[in-house]
């Protein structure tokens, strides 16, 4: 029993090689992407990714798959609703669909959205409000030996309402291979240079420089819990040597008219040490200005302060407040 045990341990590991060698001779070309350097608020804009297919198939026969193209972008951008995709081929031209949020990646076990994300990341971006969508081409395609082709994906879609800074990410695959973490020639993603939308609503929303002051959530209402975080890393200010960073905020209308401001060093202002020279703090922003059920608050104006108040950053490291404009989705 030994033997036979032993025996079909290897004959498993000897088929299991030959799968592995099979699959990483026959693979993805390296992927590049064409992408503006900026777009108007919500205008419709075509990025483009260019990849290829080089077939090594051992022992002859042929290899059937379909082609798998997602996009990364910000979920304020609501791409769901309009992304579309298609690609030319030597092979012929389609257009694809997007996987189905029911549709299980065998590897991961999430959805095929879920998995690139948890796979790929967002990059470069340092702010985590990003979506991956998923698409598959609706027709299979099969290759020979050294079939080596090029082809062209295009990904068309409005890009928001909201000024923006940011780093898109683009992945090809093949619709047989999955997600495995450990296969390289089956997946090829890559991020973009710096993407910037204008002429849009809202402060700049910077998703990749390092910033002394920002808001998580990206989008919230005067009624939801915000945090506000100090990064006294990114570069060396005045507080660069305090023991303790407070708050010193203003509550704005939407003419821009004062509401209400908090500029006193108390327990409610003063920031958490979490490390690495990073602070925040968590505020109800109805609740910390005791504002009536009437008043809206538009905007937040702020600076972080020593224990006298007399030290001060703003945006930028200058004397002008950080702004957090309120907004819905």
């Amino acid at each position: 029993m030994k033997k036979n045990t032993h025996y079909s341990t290897y004959i498993y590991w000897a088929m299991g090689l030959f799968l592995a060698i099979f699959l990483a001779q026959c693979g993805l070309k390296a992927i590049s992407v064409v992408v503006p350097t900026s777009a108007k608020a919500n205008q419709r804009v075509t990025f483009t990714m260019h990849c290829g297919a080089e077939p090594r198939i051992q022992g002859g026969g042929n290899y059937s798959t379909q082609l798998v193209a997602g996009i990364m972008v910000p979920k304020g951008w609501n791409a769901r609703k309009n992304l579309t995709m298609s690609f030319t081929s030597p092979k012929g031209n389609g257009t694809m669909r997007i996987i189905s949020d029911s549709e299980l990646e065998p590897v991961s076990g999430l959805s095929w959205h879920q998995a690139a994300k948890k796979m790929f990341g967002i990059g470069p971006n340092l702010v985590d409000d990003m979506e991956w969508i998923v698409f598959r081409s609706t027709q299979a395609y099969s290759f020979v030996n050294n079939e080596d082709i090029d082809f062209t994906v295009k990904a068309e879609c409005n890009v928001g309402a909201e000024n923006m800074l940011v780093s898109l990410g683009f992945y090809i695959g093949s619709s047989i291979e999955n997600l495995r973490p450990e296969d390289t020639d089956y997946k090829k993603f890559t991020f973009s240079n710096a993407f910037e939308v204008t002429d849009g609503e809202g402060d700049l929303i910077d998703f990749i420089n390092p910033q002394l002051g920002t808001v998580q959530p990206v989008k919230s209402l005067d009624n939801d819990i915000i945090t506000l975080t100090f990064d006294g890393g990114v570069t060396n200010t005045v507080l660069d040597h305090e023991p303790a960073i407070y708050l010193h905020v203003k509550a704005m209308d939407e003419s821009g008219k004062l509401i209400a401001e908090i500029r006193k060093q108390t327990a409610d202002t003063k920031l958490t040490d979490i490390g690495g020279k990073k602070y925040l703090i968590d505020i109800w922003p109805r609740g910390f200005f005791k504002v009536d059920k009437d008043v809206h608050i538009a905007r937040l104006e702020y600076f972080y302060t020593d224990i006298t108040g007399t030290k001060s950053v703003g945006y930028g490291n200058t004397d002008e407040p950080f702004k957090y404009t309120f907004r819905c989705e």
